[in-house]
């Protein structure tokens, strides 16, 4: 099961997901995304403090995401909980995406690029 909740600002548009990504789920958090980017949403943060999992399924939706606004604005993980960082650098995916320790710092890098 798969919590999603989306906090919007002037700078960024805040994702915040709970539960397992997994090949169940990251159909929801796909459309999720691929909504925001469709409302013209430039800057995404994946607040992953209470995501538990992250499966290959869920590592893709990472990576589509993260090309559809390498030009055009920024998407960024942050607040990352242990088990799933581990997975995000067995997979080298910290090498190519944004990651920060909080919301904040988060936004305080989308608003530096």
């Amino acid at each position: 099961m798969i919590d999603i909740q989306i906090q919007k600002d002037p700078v960024c548009a805040i994702v915040h997901v709970s539960g397992r990504i997994d090949a169940t789920s990251c159909d929801d958090l796909e459309d999720s995304l691929m909504q925001l980017l469709d409302d013209g949403e430039k800057n995404i943060i994946l607040d992953l403090s209470r995501t538990e999992y992250i499966s290959s399924a869920g590592l893709r939706v990472l990576i589509v995401i993260t090309k559809q606004l390498y030009d055009t604005g920024s998407f960024c993980l942050c607040d990352v909980s242990e088990n799933v960082l581990e997975i995000i650098e067995m997979a080298g995916f910290h090498t190519i995406m944004n990651i920060y320790d909080t919301i904040e710092a988060a936004r305080n890098g989308i608003i530096e690029t």
